[in-house]
């Protein structure tokens, strides 16, 4: 986020953006800035398994950063499980799935 505020993991109105310092170099800019999402990823998913939810055994991935190679490895790496890209993305195949194993 840009401006202040925080909604999961944390819920902190208040938490501020890390924004500085900045590195001169655009790609080590960007490196820090996937890698930042990889940590509340992580976090994220710590939380979720804290309040009850099962562990993350994969992550399944969708949309332009899901074709990130390097993005994925580093995600791997951090969350501690295999990253992969779905097959299908459109959100009616989601839809259907859910619908299918409601039905059974």
């Amino acid at each position: 986020l840009t401006k202040a505020g925080e909604r999961f993991p944390i819920n902190d109105p208040a938490k501020m953006p890390v924004l500085e310092p900045k590195p001169e170099s655009r790609a080590e800019y960007l490196h820090g800035i996937l890698h930042a999402i990889s940590k509340v990823e992580a976090e994220a998913f710590r939380k979720l398994q804290e309040l009850g939810a099962d562990k993350v055994q994969t992550v399944y991935t969708a949309g332009g950063g899901s074709v990130n190679k390097m993005w994925s490895a580093m995600r791997e790496r951090v969350v501690g499980v295999p990253v992969r890209p779905v097959q299908h993305t459109e959100a009616s195949y989601g839809v259907a799935l859910l619908a299918l194993d409601l039905a059974q």
